[in-house]
């Protein structure tokens, strides 16, 4: 069956670092986990906030990670 790891990472628009990417969970649809990116992309930066992301000019993004498993 396959399955799709949400992957997020918080990056800087003013320098182009990126933290390690940060395995969230694991999903049983590409639906689902796109999803659910969506949404803990708007959690995340709901919780570091309107001030650090201006100050830092914070972006987050995800990606979903198909995996095969047996």
């Amino acid at each position: 069956m396959i399955k799709f790891m949400l992957i997020l990472k918080v990056c800087s628009a003013i320098d182009g670092t990126c933290i390690p990417d940060q395995a969230v969970d694991i999903y049983n649809s590409w639906f689902e986990c796109g999803k659910n990116g969506t949404v803990n992309t708007m959690a995340m930066l709901d919780l570091m906030g309107e001030d650090l992301i201006n100050q830092n000019k914070l972006y987050v993004v995800f990606k979903c990670k198909e995996l095969n498993q047996t």
